[in-house]
């Protein structure tokens, strides 16, 4: 968040001292550039003197509201990225913000949580445009040594012309683990094969159908991931029509870190729930069934309930960290993810599961070593493991496949 805001101005527009006050103390942990004004009138003689990346302002103001500003600062800047927070959810309010092309809200009281991924979001956002601008004010006015100097560009960058790839850079070619352009025109001619099928991703047959797909989706929906050496990528796509109506610059950067950093669990570091179905669906194309094993600690809800939060937290941590070694060194390649509290899932569509099985059925955990770390030497408690070996039926619709581990967790 930090590195997208790093160069991102807030006008922050709050009657509310206390808010403002507050607010301000929270967007200047992450934009290094607020400016805050206490009602419409003050907001726009501000931003009258400067640009601003970001507007934040509330409804109901003295002098002059948030929907008056709005509506004068969309008189200058049409396109101003514009976040509206208010107490109230009345429709009448919210069809004129729609009418100025404002679709950015938080209720108040704030949800932190969610007022940071609106945040998020919006910085994304800026960053790509700022870096999509960029790319191609550099691509365009490149000479006969284009080749050479995007090379040098870290982002994967392909022109496709008349629905061919006419050219890819370096980067890109390491992307899809080809040793040059030649064999990218040899192997993969139709680039959009190389994206993995999964939700909320592009995955396409032909050049003619990414290029088609890309022009359909809203900028944060351009995604492809792409799966190397056991391992997920996901990449942020941009595409821009170049003069020449038939070619089209696509450029892929490398967001697997923050994609990653959304979908863990902030304790186990393990992929969520929701990762996990994704993984699902990724892996039951063209299989009949997926080997899984599903792990919890016996009793484990007895330490919450003895000792506190932070101490199963803390037990929590160190069973997933055991039970990952024991799936890493059985199966290197195999997914493990985290299915909610105290429940671990191990998936694999090649291997025979049953070794790694037993060894998970023998953990033996003493908290007694564990809470000492803590200076809790009162603490003494001892966790055996249950694990169930399954087999999921890939035909079966994925929200039942998670329903069917749900039972099987509650029935262990």
């Amino acid at each position: 968040m930090k590195t997208y805001a790093s160069t991102c101005s807030v006008l922050y527009v709050e009657d509310d001292e206390v808010i403002r006050t507050q607010t301000a103390s929270f967007l200047g942990r992450f934009f290094p550039d607020v400016v805050l004004a206490e009602d419409g009138a003050i907001g726009l003689a501000k931003y009258e003197k400067r640009e601003f990346d970001v507007v934040i302002t509330d409804i109901n103001m003295p002098n002059m509201n948030g929907i008056e500003m709005i509506e004068a600062i969309k008189e200058i800047y049409y396109d101003q990225i514009i976040l509206v927070t208010s107490a109230h959810n009345d429709s009448e309010y919210l069809m004129k913000l729609i009418n100025l092309d404002v679709n950015r809200f938080v209720l108040k009281p704030f949800n932190n949580k969610q007022f940071l991924y609106v945040l998020y979001k919006i910085a994304e956002e800026l960053t790509f445009e700022n870096e999509r601008e960029q790319l191609q004010d550099e691509i365009i006015s490149l000479s006969k040594n284009a080749q050479i100097i995007v090379d040098e560009i870290n982002i994967g960058i392909v022109i496709i012309k008349d629905n061919e790839v006419t050219m890819a850079n370096r980067a890109f070619l390491e992307i899809g683990g080809f040793d040059s352009y030649d064999t990218l025109k040899l192997e993969m001619p139709e680039i959009g094969v190389l994206f993995e099928e999964a939700s909320h991703c592009v995955n396409a047959a032909s050049n003619k159908d990414l290029i088609k797909q890309l022009e359909q989706l809203d900028d944060d929906e351009k995604k492809v991931r792409i799966i190397k050496d056991a391992k997920t990528y996901e990449y942020q796509v941009t595409s821009t029509k170049l003069e020449d109506e038939n070619s089209h610059i696509l450029t892929f950067t490398d967001i697997t870190a923050i994609h990653n950093a959304l979908y863990k669990d902030e304790h186990t570091k393990l992929p969520i729930r929701k990762f996990v179905l994704e993984k699902i669906e990724l892996l039951k194309h063209g299989v009949s069934e997926l080997g899984v094993i599903i792990v919890s600690a016996k009793n484990f809800e007895n330490i919450a309930k003895w000792y506190g939060k932070v101490e199963a937290t803390a037990v929590e941590v160190e069973f997933s960290t055991i039970v990952k070694e024991i799936k890493d060194e059985q199966l290197p390649n195999a997914f493990i993810g985290y299915f909610g509290v105290n429940q671990i899932v191990i998936i694999s569509d090649k291997y025979d599961m049953s070794e790694v099985y037993k060894k998970l059925k023998d953990i033996q955990l003493s908290t007694e070593e564990l809470f000492t770390k803590h200076d809790r030497t009162d603490l003494k408690f001892h966790l055996s493991t249950q694990a169930k070996l399954l087999k999921l039926d890939t035909s079966k619709k994925l929200n039942d496949l998670e329903v069917d581990l749900i039972n099987a967790f509650d029935l262990m």
